[in-house]
């Protein structure tokens, strides 16, 4: 038995988009739970399993998985442009290797190790308090820095859905982040300001995720040739051959955009 999954841009991001908005959700109304509700059984089991904010729960694998899955589209793209000796080939397979880390990053939260030897290194204070995002501004603007021609390059479209994942994701990641920690240097973590600030600075991640997926997307879709996932599933009298298996089909082929519509 075979199975096809074509990737269809609009789908992929209504789905994704209503999985963030759930998340959202459910994170900022439990944690309101623990301001304004009395106490009621699993209120702590929830509240932390749906924290945006929190490590190893649903939010977190849920990151995880789009950010890989941004890394496994971008690294299609990369064979994609390889196999056509692209000039930005090398481009797109970095930027898979970065997505690549920011999903182990996520799940790992390796950004956070930098806290506190930096903190003591700057005794930082005020919006600096979450001081890993010094290194990691600074390499972000080295970044964007070396791919400004990649950008240009884009079709029109797909550069204005590039920048705006980049401009939302790093907005909420170092932006909102050093508002949330000038909110914990000066009233603490328990103060729900910081709720807030915390609930918006993912919630633009999350978002911009999409965004930056549906991009991804749109570009194999149109530019690249489409892509589709292929999964056989063997009968009793049918059984596994090399060619059963999990694979991509080639990325520079002819498009078949009925598969994405």
């Amino acid at each position: 038995m075979k199975f096809q999954i074509p990737l269809a841009p609009g789908a992929v991001t209504q789905l994704l988009l209503r999985v963030v908005a759930c998340l959202v959700v459910l994170s900022f109304l439990s944690q309101m739970t623990m301001y304004f509700l009395p106490d009621y059984p699993s209120r702590d089991f929830l509240a932390n399993g749906f924290n945006v904010d929190y490590e190893g729960n649903i939010p977190t694998f849920y990151s995880f998985l789009t950010l890989l899955f941004s890394s496994l589209l971008l690294g299609s793209i990369a064979y994609a442009k390889k196999l056509d000796s692209d000039r930005y080939k090398n481009h797109w397979k970095i930027l898979s290797f970065i997505f690549l880390f920011l999903s182990l990053d996520e799940i790992g939260q390796l950004h956070e190790k930098l806290v506190y030897p930096m903190r003591n290194l700057l005794n930082a204070t005020g919006f600096l308090y979450f001081t890993w995002i010094v290194p990691i501004g600074f390499l972000v603007a080295i970044f964007l820095f070396s791919y400004s021609k990649f950008v240009l390059h884009l079709p029109v479209s797909m550069r204005k859905l590039f920048v705006a994942a980049a401009a939302i994701y790093i907005g909420g990641a170092i932006g909102v982040e050093m508002l949330a920690g000038y909110i914990v240097y000066t009233a603490g973590p328990g103060d729900i300001s910081y709720v807030i600030a915390t609930t918006i600075e993912e919630s633009l991640e999350m978002v911009a995720i999409v965004i930056f997926i549906h991009a991804l997307t749109s570009y194999i879709k149109t530019y690249v040739g489409g892509v589709s996932w292929n999964f056989y599933i063997p009968g009793k009298n049918s059984p596994v051959t090399d060619h059963q298996n999990t694979g991509i089909p080639a990325l520079n082929a002819t498009a078949n955009t009925n598969l994405l519509r």
